[in-house]
């Protein structure tokens, strides 16, 4: 099953590849987020099922943001703005400004979705 092809702005360079294992949705459900979807690590991204658009639109986010940090400068980055958010009474996954980045994207596709 392939991914939806991504808004040409949103490709970042290099590519990516969506890697779907279905079983990884119980597991990762538990010990991650509840609502867990996918994962990004550089260039795969790692879901349980197929993404739609805007599904892929924040999972090429973060494609991008690998990218623009480096392979130990995004954990870093990353894990130091979970604990600025929960430093500051926000949430560490919401309030990161890693996932707001990728949830504004996401409103970027729906806007053109219902524009």
């Amino acid at each position: 099953m392939s991914a939806p092809e991504p808004p040409e702005a949103r490709e970042p360079p290099g590519g990516y590849r969506v890697i779907v294992i279905a079983w990884l949705r119980r597991p990762a459900q538990r010990f991650i987020l509840p609502n867990w979807l996918a994962i990004t690590i550089r260039g795969w991204i790692f879901a349980w099922r197929a993404l739609d658009e805007v599904e892929l639109a924040h999972e090429l986010t973060h494609v991008r943001q690998w990218r623009e940090h480096g392979f130990v400068g995004y954990i870093r980055s990353y894990m130091a703005e979970s604990a600025r958010a929960k430093r500051e009474g926000g949430d560490r996954y919401w309030d990161n400004k890693f996932e707001v980045e990728a949830r504004a994207a996401e409103d970027v596709v729906r806007a053109k979705q219902h524009g």
